[in-house]
């Protein structure tokens, strides 16, 4: 059992707008013991921060080039890691002269841009921008692109990834949050004789190194069927709802599609939430200012509101709090039209920090860029409490 206390002035309702800024508090990334916090003023600006891990900061990742954008045999670049954790960034322009198999952590390979054949050991699938794609620890791969403009996401970690029906089940309705039968998964299309006996090289990341195993033959061309669990499948973020109230925010959690074994991380696909119909004060549009234990990572997939912001990535660590931007509900003629936006978020138990390679594409002046990049709003529109801090 829960039990809600209240001290002090309550301005207004926790999804309403008032004179304060508001300011939620959560442990176990949302799922635990809450706190939300009146202020007047934005504890999510600080004027001086002495480490990259402690601010809210974002890179543009169209900035990054991979070796793999140029080089067959080139690597993708990380960009953030941790602890059994690495966040890294593809653009695989051309056949690997390998397969790749990674030994040391469970992949989620988010396909930003580019077309491709990812070829597997139970089978190919065909990729397309928005698709994700589940492959686990031990399976071999080759991403064969259609594309030569590619963006791939890859999140690596050490639990298990499960898709989060768990979190559904116990409203008794699994297809109310993502409807999994539109899992695709891989079937075999073995290769004649002149496919299957070729020598085939894997690279094989083993202890965060690069190394080989090499076969008379290929290991994705040989199967020819197999039955058991979906270990690798395939969704793509435009099957995902976007989660909503009658009177607006909800948290990150309410669209998880993917969670880790342990619960150490959920991933989520955010899209426009419906709008709200309970209007000023006690509803609201937008997300108030929280904090919570998780570093949450977001992606922009898609902003028809601000297509410059495409592919930026974003790091929000539990030390400063994510800064919230609320406004009143409006009510647009054409939503569907006028609105075209997708963000992938991560929320991770482990302590993340940027590599140095990351670190040359951060965006100018986070204090604004956190308004016109990560929340979506358009650009040069910023709350009144962030200008002051903002560089002129």
């Amino acid at each position: 059992m829960t039990t809600n206390m209240r001290r002090g002035k309550i301005p207004n309702a926790p999804n309403g707008v008032g004179p304060y800024l508001d300011e939620i508090y959560t442990l176990k990334g949302f799922f635990g013991d809450w706190a939300m916090v009146f202020r007047s003023q934005n504890v999510g600006h600080p004027v001086e921060w002495s480490n990259p891990d402690l601010m809210n900061l974002g890179a543009d990742t169209n900035l990054l080039e991979p070796t793999d954008g140029k080089d067959a045999a080139g690597a993708p670049m990380p960009l953030l890691t941790g602890d059994g954790l690495e966040i890294s960034l593809s653009r695989r322009s051309k056949v690997a002269p390998f397969l790749e198999k990674n030994s040391d952590r469970h992949q989620i390979r988010f396909y930003h841009r580019g077309e491709f054949e990812l070829q597997t050991e139970l089978g190919p699938l065909d990729v397309k921008p928005g698709d994700f794609v589940v492959i686990p620890v031990g399976m071999m791969f080759r991403e064969v692109p259609k594309t030569d403009d590619n963006a791939i996401v890859i999140f690596e970690t050490r639990a298990p990834i499960r898709p989060a029906e768990e979190l559904w089940d116990s409203v008794g309705f699994t297809l109310a949050a993502t409807d999994f039968t539109l899992m695709e998964v891989p079937t075999p299309k073995p290769g004649g004789k002149e496919e299957i006996e070729v020598k085939t090289e894997v690279r094989v990341k083993l202890r965060d190194r690069y190394e080989k195993l090499v076969f008379d033959f290929d290991p994705c061309k040989d199967v020819v069927g197999w039955m058991g669990d979906p270990v690798i499948f395939k969704l793509n973020v435009w099957d995902i709802p976007g989660m909503g109230t009658s009177h607006g925010f909800l948290p990150p959690p309410s669209g998880a599609v993917l969670i880790g074994d342990d619960r150490s991380f959920y991933f989520t696909i955010q899209m426009p939430r419906p709008f709200p119909n309970v209007p000023a004060p006690d509803g609201s549009y937008g997300a108030p200012a929280h904090r919570n234990d998780y570093d949450e990572l977001w992606f922009n997939h898609r902003s028809s509101n601000a297509e410059q912001t495409e592919g930026h990535l974003w790091r929000l660590p539990p030390t400063v709090v994510h800064p919230g931007l609320r406004r009143p509900p409006e009510y647009p003629e054409n939503p569907v039209k006028r609105i075209r936006e997708c963000k992938v978020n991560f929320d991770t138990k482990v302590r993340l920090s940027w590599t140095k390679e990351a670190t040359k594409a951060f965006l100018a002046d986070p204090h604004a860029a956190v308004y016109t990049s990560l929340y979506g709003a358009h650009i040069g529109i910023l709350p009144d409490q962030a200008l002051r801090h903002v560089k002129k």
